[in-house]
């Protein structure tokens, strides 16, 4: 696909025209047509469903667009996970440049991932975790950022690890999933891999001193290892292993 002077035109002027908030849109038809933005956060962006609809009446939609208002026109880790999801390329601009990226197979890693919710958070380094080192595939659940701090909210944990092929056990072994309470929750909320010695198959990991160690993506931060000291085990509500897994 090439981007022309009168794409890379349009595009800038609403990029400019929306600052400081990221802007976006989508191509159709050697067109670009400008979306609205309905992210909360005035620094990510999330185009509006409906005009991804009209969108698509134009046209089939060739290229995802957005801003990075004073930055540059690299793709963020979060834009290269999404831009593979989708399969189609994405158009960045910061208001002067515009840039084209297509899909290249990216993965963010398990370690050291930033966090957006329900895109790269908890229960997503969870699935690329049992997919990537084990070659179980788990479900993907809807849910909104938050969630747990609501007792009206499903406990989306305690409500699927079962289904997911899952069972409470007594004693912890390499790759059990600890389900834990942890900050200003209503619900079981964050889930720890346990580890053992730290090493991971599927992508190089440091040598680090224990085997107890966990795997998980706290809120807001990027995902790490730790050891599952005392803190985290007053944390615990239960222990679940997958059913492949047990001897």
């Amino acid at each position: 696909m090439m981007l022309t002077a009168k794409i890379k035109k349009a595009i800038t002027a609403h990029a400019n025209a929306e600052y400081p908030r990221e802007a976006c849109g989508v191509i159709v038809n050697k067109e670009y047509i400008p979306c609205k933005n309905i992210a909360a956060d005035s620094a990510q962006f999330e185009i509006d469903p409906w005009d991804l609809v009209g969108a698509a009446k134009e046209g089939e939609i060739r290229a995802y667009v957005h801003s990075h208002p004073d930055g540059n026109v690299l793709p963020s880790m979060p834009d290269r996970v999404q831009m593979n999801l989708h399969g189609l390329p994405w158009v960045i601009t910061n208001g002067i440049d515009v840039a084209l990226h297509k899909p290249d197979g990216y993965q963010a890693p398990l370690l050291g991932r930033e966090y957006h919710h329900g895109l790269m958070d908890c229960y997503t380094l969870i699935k690329d975790y049992y997919q990537r080192e084990l070659g179980i595939t788990l479900g993907d659940y809807q849910r909104d950022d938050l969630w747990w701090e609501s007792a009206d909210s499903k406990p989306l944990y305690i409500d699927n690890f079962r289904a997911e092929g899952f069972i409470e056990v007594d004693n912890i072994q390499e790759h059990d999933l600890i389900l834990c309470r942890l900050g200003r929750t209503a619900h079981v909320n964050h889930a720890l891999v346990f580890i053992g010695d730290g090493k991971l198959k599927s992508e190089p990991t440091e040598d680090v001193i224990g085997d107890t160690l966990v795997l998980h993506h706290p809120y807001n931060r990027e995902s790490l290892r730790e050891i599952y000291g005392e803190q985290w085990q007053r944390r615990a509500a239960m222990i679940i292993r997958h059913k492949s897994l047990i001897k």
